[in-house]
């Protein structure tokens, strides 16, 4: 439980400095298997990208992903 003096030190922070301190302790959540994820996730969007760049893959425009994906959740 936090103590109630730290709660009331915080709120007397100004809004900028208390948005700069929810992003620390949020960025203090993120564990080191998930700074991996991040890692995984971007080599696979570059994967993606060097595959479309190469003429093996596609792309579909926002206006037909959109459509499926209106029509995929009115079933």
């Amino acid at each position: 439980m936090i103590n109630d003096k730290i709660k009331k030190r915080v709120l007397e922070l100004s809004e900028q400095e208390r948005a700069e301190l929810a992003h620390l302790l949020i960025d203090s959540l993120h564990s080191e298997k998930e700074s991996g994820s991040e890692k995984d996730w971007s080599e696979e969007l570059k994967r993606r990208i060097d595959k479309y760049e190469r003429g093996e893959s596609s792309t579909n425009s926002w206006k037909n992903v959109n459509k499926t994906a209106r029509s995929l959740l009115d079933r």
